[in-house]
């Protein structure tokens, strides 16, 4: 996206609220706050005991019952909790990993497991179908919707009253959340990141540890969006203020950048640059490929990957080697 795309979006966070058209009209949706949430979980348990009365079955006993019939198994379901405790951990790792390209190993391990995880969910859910919970899920939301539509950018007259609602076309409903869910995407954590760190909000970054003067009203009154923004600039700030030698072709980029961040805090509890001299012509890490002393740009001489080093020598280097590599004179 350019700048011009960005600074919409951050405008669109700081309205409260996105514009769709409906039926060639324009619609005002506004994006939901703490106290909508609140609500949800409300509506949510309501729509459930309704759905529970009817005779449909809950998430647990459904779950339990294709376990009795056969076509689902304790094993599977071991399986999928295996993967979420390997995925957790996975995410954990990356943030105490010091070389870049070991980094990226865990990251495409990661999304194999996720791949994984949601493949078997998906047959789970094929198994066990609609539920009261998913009934529950269904109505709630729709009932949040409902309370955020309305007619006109102040916010000031809503869209429909409950009967109105309640008489729209599925296919109404469905158009209305495609709005909603377009919105969602277009608003979704990278590009939040990916607007804070534009030069358009450099000037904001610093304003972002107080959000209620930031925004000009109190914390349970911001949207969720709102609230991720200024987290996500506090974090680039903190970052810009404590992070020392950012390569300045990532400065823009959410991803690098934070990873950058985690490894030089990882560099620092390790004692620095594995313990070479500040002064050597060359600074060497185990295991580090070029681009991973490139991106930790340790030490003012050339960039040496052991491992390339040794592979050129059959796999192993000898005392003189590694000093050399070093920059001591032998």
């Amino acid at each position: 996206m350019n700048d011009e795309l960005y600074i919409s979006l951050i405008g669109e966070v700081f309205d409260g609220y996105s514009e769709g058209l409906l039926e060639g009209s324009p619609i005002y949706v506004r994006h939901i706050n703490i106290r909508d949430q609140r609500y949800l979980q409300k509506y949510y348990e309501k729509y459930k005991n309704i759905a529970l009365s009817r005779g449909v079955e809950s998430q647990e006993d459904r779950e339990k019952r294709v376990i009795e019939d056969g076509i689902w198994s304790p094993e599977e379901d071991q399986k999928i909790e295996s993967l979420r405790f390997e995925i957790e951990n996975l995410k954990k790792t990356i943030k105490t990993i010091f070389l870049p390209s070991q980094q990226q190993e865990i990251r495409d391990n990661l999304q194999e497991r996720l791949k994984e995880l949601g493949d078997l969910l998906v047959k789970k859910k094929e198994i066990i179908g609609q539920t009261a919970d998913d009934y529950a899920t269904s109505r709630s939301n729709d009932e949040i919707l409902r309370f955020s539509l309305y007619k006109d950018p102040n916010l000031s007259e809503r869209l429909y009253s409950e009967d109105q609602f309640a008489e729209l076309e599925t296919w109404q409903v469905a158009q209305i959340n495609k709005i909603q869910e377009e919105a969602h995407q277009r608003l979704s954590e990278t590009s939040l990141q990916e607007a804070v760190l534009r030069p358009f909000f450099g000037i904001y970054l610093s304003l972002c540890e107080q959000p209620s003067e930031f925004y000009g009203k109190p914390i349970v009154e911001l949207s969720v969006y709102q609230l991720k923004t200024v987290l996500f600039g506090r974090m680039f700030h903190n970052i810009f203020q404590y992070t020392e030698d950012i390569p300045d072709n990532i400065r823009d980029n959410p991803e690098k950048l934070i990873a950058f961040s985690e490894t030089q805090r990882n560099k620092d509890s390790k004692g620095g640059s594995g313990g070479l001299r500040d002064d050597a012509s060359a600074s060497a890490i185990f295991g580090a490929t070029k681009e991973d002393m490139q991106t930790l740009d340790l030490g003012g001489g050339a960039n040496v990957s052991l491992r390339e080093e040794a592979a050129k020598h059959g796999g192993k280097l000898n005392m003189q080697q590694m000093m050399r590599l070093a920059g001591e004179d032998v």
